[in-house]
């Protein structure tokens, strides 16, 4: 194996290690949790939870997103004073929220039915968060996955051994959820400080009007861009308990949230690729760059096949049979992820020439579709309903920025107009034959060892993942 191989798998496998255990810790300690706290402290905390993810969305500016672009446009000093009007931008943003919220905390703590407390400590916990997103990203990016690894750990491990001590031996007889939540806010407001400080002191300035109007312009795009993707996200959840009842939100809930697990995989994907990506379209490799691209959608269509095929054992192994409604509808959801993994080509090939406002539009226009398609599909099919919604949407989205791409964008988009068919059109072949063979658990099971010698195959042959 050259040099090169081997430092790529291992900058992919300590990138994919990372998410993998950081949300695995989460998702599995989940069931501990719900007993400690409880259906009703579990339930204000999942609504601080969408809180927080929402605030920081508009808090931080999404800064993290231009860490791609600062590497691109940048050199020495420079890269390192944009990163740092960069996070004085996110910090400015953070400020002028805050101002804002304890301006009206009255009339926002009643609408969020949390005390002003609970804010305080949720806009703390936003600012750590920017900052630790920002930092994990530029880790990513210059390819210290070590490092990106050892804080993602940290951080999640610290979070869980908080919040069990928190509510354990402080709040236990009074209001558990409020011990979760300092447990969850101290690693990343501590973390979340340590960076700030870290990429102010290196870069040394903190207003840089061509830095400023830089990062802007590339970044608040991707803010609206965020918070459609979190209305693409909840809205079928949404509309499923408005139209159906609160059992079928809560299957088809976890339905979303076990495919997410391919979904952490994917974005954990996409990170580690999109800085040799980066690289070959500046040496103009765009050979090395199709093959190396063959390879990465093989692996990620092996992998949604093998998920789909032995999904329905894990699911029975991991849920009670009140859940058991879900596996009917995981398949859909995981072509819907699929086409979100195949629309990351035009979408880095859209960050690379720094058109963001492409990326909030689509996001926008496939948000509004999946509201729309919702209302008639979850009357008509229920759960399914929502799914081929869901997956609609994201074709959608593949589709826009696929145009974009090819036919908007003024440089010529490296991939040829059917390059990704044959791997969409598999996968739906493959995703056909789930369904009728749904009963046969042993043909499944010999499918998903195709799959999976077929991926580990190709990744020994060629000595790398990519």
């Amino acid at each position: 194996m050259n040099n090169s191989n081997k430092k790529l798998n291992q900058v992919v496998f300590f990138n994919l290690l990372g998410p993998i255990i950081m949300k695995g810790i989460s998702f599995f300690t989940i069931p501990v949790f719900v007993r400690l706290l409880g259906a009703e402290n579990y339930g204000i905390y999942t609504v601080y939870a969408t809180y927080q993810t929402l605030f920081a969305t508009i808090m931080g500016m999404q800064m993290n997103a231009g860490i791609g672009a600062i590497d691109l446009y940048h050199e020495g000093k420079e890269r390192e004073r944009c990163a740092s009007n960069a996070m004085s931008i996110s910090l400015v943003s953070s400020l002028i929220f805050v101002l804002f919220v304890f301006l009206f905390i009255g009339p926002i703590s009643a609408a969020m039915e949390l005390t002003p407390l609970i804010i305080g400590i949720m806009l703390i916990q936003c600012v750590g968060v920017n900052a630790v997103d920002f930092a994990l990203a530029s880790f990513t990016y210059h390819k210290k996955a070590k490092t990106n690894f050892f804080f993602s750990i940290v951080i999640a491990l610290s979070g869980v051994l908080l919040s069990l001590l928190f509510i354990l031996f402080w709040m236990r007889d009074s209001e558990p959820y409020v011990g979760y939540i300092w447990g969850h806010a101290i690693p990343y407001a501590v973390f979340g400080l340590a960076f700030i400080v870290f990429f102010l002191w290196k870069g040394k300035s903190l207003f840089c009007k061509k830095h400023w109007r830089f990062m802007l312009s590339l970044c608040l795009p991707v803010v609206f861009h965020a918070l459609s993707n979190i209305v693409l996200h909840q809205s079928d959840k949404i509309m499923l308990q408005k139209m159906t009842n609160d059992a079928a939100v809560g299957v088809y809930g976890f339905a979303v949230s076990f495919v997410n697990v391919l979904n952490i995989i994917y974005n954990a994907l996409n990170t580690t690729w999109v800085p040799f990506y980066h690289d070959d379209i500046r040496e103009n490799h765009m050979e090395r760059l199709k093959r190396k691209t063959n390879n990465y959608v093989f692996l990620a269509t092996c992998m949604a096949i093998g998920f789909i095929m032995a999904m329905p054992e894990v699911v029975k192994l991991f849920v009670q049979k009140d859940f058991w409604g879900s596996i009917d509808v995981i398949p859909i959801l995981v072509v819907g992820i699929y086409l979100a993994f195949l629309y990351t080509f035009p979408v880095n090939f859209e960050f690379y020439y720094k058109k963001t406002k492409n990326i909030a539009l689509g996001t926008i226009c496939a948000a509004l579709i999946n509201i729309g398609l919702n209302f008639v599909f979850v009357r008509l099919f229920g759960m399914i309903g929502a799914a081929v919604a869901t997956m609609i949407s994201y074709g959608a989205l593949y589709l826009f920025h696929l145009i974009m791409a090819r036919y908007v964008i003024k440089e010529e988009y490296h991939y040829p107009y059917k390059f990704f068919y044959f791997y969409l059109a598999v996968l739906l072949v493959f995703t056909g034959v789930y369904y009728l063979i749904a009963d046969l658990l042993w043909l499944r099971w010999v499918l998903f060892a195709i799959a999976a010698a077929a991926a580990l195959g190709r990744i020994i042959r060629n000595k790398s993942i990519f």
